[in-house]
């Protein structure tokens, strides 16, 4: 298991921030080495889009392509959905990050 909360000083949208937080994601799983990677957001668009073939002509299809390029160097890893209220660890990891002063990881720990 691992998480991360980071700091971030500009003004996304929210589908920026959520593909940004994906990635981010997925950056890290790959980073620690892992075989496999579970990543669930509650940003539905973001993920139909990450799960769509090709990639979109926008600013959040730059990222995209980005997450798809991640996610095929990690095996057996996947993006899902998951409503806020299913996945209370992502919120509360967003709180967090709303409130961090520097980028903050967890490996094989829960966060606070």
């Amino acid at each position: 298991m691992a998480s991360s909360a980071q700091l971030v000083k500009v003004g996304y949208s929210t589908q920026i921030a959520e593909a940004l937080a994906i990635k981010r994601g997925l950056q890290l799983a790959r980073d620690v080495g892992l075989l496999s990677c579970s990543i669930e957001s509650n940003a539905q668009v973001v993920v139909n889009l990450i799960k769509l073939p090709g990639t979109p002509c926008s600013e959040v299809g730059l990222i995209i392509k980005d997450i798809k390029l991640l996610l095929e160097e990690i095996p057996n890893s996947v993006v899902d959905f998951a409503s806020r209220t299913s996945n209370m660890a992502v919120h509360m990891l967003a709180k967090l990050g709303l409130s961090v002063e520097t980028d903050m990881f967890w490996l094989e720990e829960c966060p606070p």
